[in-house]
Formats: structure tokens, C-alpha cells, sequence
């Protein structure tokens, strides 16, 4: 059986200004078993960038089969519209929370239930293969029902953190940023992605390698042109 692979179409970035942050989160298509599946989709700051890292591979929106949501927050799901018919896959947890989003929570859209009862979910509960080779496990913390998924690779396992592990700071440091769980988890869910991961891909930073000792190293510059008009 071929291995699982993924591609990197948006890279991640935590660049941020003085009113907010610009939520360029990390866009991955998994590939596996004849199937192409979107770990997350961005929101409209990426938008552009998502459908030109598509065509660049000769692919357009109909050519995805299956988007895969790490969990609910504006800057990983908006961009679900490109997709009318794809199926949508979730961690229960999270598609729970979004009928009870707490007050304190300024970054998951209130409509989200809404535009979701409008498409084909489905959700797992705690651990599952979802394509051969590519498996979801929950990941609690920056939300409470985050999910990352565990990629069998040619090159070994294969992490896809999204924001279970935003940045190399988090992964150093083992402190999560901006966590809107009340049960405290991130910590425990960085350490399970270190543990698990040989490559990882955080939501909002370069994809990191982890070599046997430990030792984290990535060899992508992030560049950020800014044009003020």
C-alpha cells in the first residue's frame, strides 16, 4: 500500500499588528488512497493564495474530495464556501462546542453551526483512521475540540499540528498561546504531537523537523511583503 503524503499550499505565519493578527494559517492537502483531502481552508486573507497554490498544481476546487477542520476558528474555516461539495470532517468535540461557543471566545464565528447544517459533516470522537495511512487524534487546548492528524509517510510519521502547535516557541517552550479550553490541555496536546511527530507542521509557522535527541530545526525563511496603499 502507497504511503500517505502532504503539501504544504499555505504556509503558516503568526504575523500580527497593533489591532490584531492577520490569521495566515497553515493550508495542507493530504493525499492518500486515491483521495485529496484539505487540512483546513483559511479565511479571506489567504483565500487568494489557496486558489493559486491550487492551480499551480493543475488543481482546482472540485478536485479536493474531502475537507478535514482541525477545529473552528475563523482564520482555519471561511474559506469553506470554494468547496460546495465536499464533505466536511471534524472532531465532535468541536462541532459540539460551536452550539455553545463560550463568551470569551472573540475568534470562533457565531454562524459557523449555521453554515455547517448546511453542508455533508461528519464527526469522530477521539481517535480514527479517516484515510488509509492518516489518522485524526484529538488535540484539546487552543480550542476544546481540536484535532491534528498523524500522517503515515514515505519519510515517516507526519504530524499536522494546525494550532494544537502554532508556533516553534510552543514547541520549545511546551507553554500554549491563546488557549480557550477551561480544562487546560494544550500542554498535554503539545507534548503529544512532539512525541508522535518526526515532521511537523504548525498553524502558524514553518513545518519543523525533530530529529532523534529531540532537537527541532526548520530551513524555511518566512518573507512577508508588506504594500501600504
Amino acid at each position: 500500500m502507497s504511503k500517505a503524503s502532504f503539501d504544504v499550499l499555505v504556509p503558516g505565519s503568526s504575523l500580527a499588528f497593533n489591532g490584531g493578527f492577520f490569521g495566515i494559517s497553515a493550508i495542507v492537502m493530504v493525499e492518500a488512497g486515491g483521495k485529496r483531502a484539505l487540512f483546513d481552508v483559511g479565511h479571506g486573507v489567504t483565500r487568494r493564495m489557496l486558489l493559486e497554490a491550487l492551480k499551480a498544481r493543475d488543481l482546482a476546487p472540485r478536485d479536493i474530495d474531502m475537507l478535514i477542520f482541525s477545529h473552528g476558528h475563523f482564520d482555519h474555516v471561511l474559506n469553506l464556501d470554494l468547496f460546495p461539495d465536499a464533505p466536511i470532517l471534524m472532531g465532535r468535540d468541536e462541532r459540539d462546542y460551536l452550539d455553545a461557543i463560550f463568551e470569551t471566545d472573540t475568534v470562533t464565528p457565531r454562524y459557523l453551526a449555521a453554515l455547517l447544517s448546511q453542508r455533508d459533516v461528519s464527526t469522530v470522537d477521539g481517535e480514527a483512521e479517516v484515510m488509509p495511512g492518516v489518522t485524526l487524534f484529538p488535540t484539546p487546548g487552543h480550542s476544546p475540540g481540536h484535532v491534528s492528524l498523524e500522517l503515515d509517510t514515505a519519510d515517516g510519521p507526519a504530524i499536522l499540528a494546525a494550532d494544537a502547535l502554532k508556533t516553534a516557541r510552543e514547541a520549545t517552550t511546551g507553554i500554549p498561546d491563546l488557549e480557550f479550553d477551561p480544562q487546560k490541555r494544550g500542554a498535554a496536546s503539545i507534548r503529544e504531537v512532539l512525541r508522535r511527530g518526526r515532521t511537523i507542521v504548525p498553524g502558524h509557522f514553518p513545518t519543523l523537523h525533530r530529529q532523534e535527541d529531540g532537537h527541532l530545526w526548520w530551513d524555511e525563511i518566512q518573507e512577508m511583503p508588506l504594500l501600504i496603499r
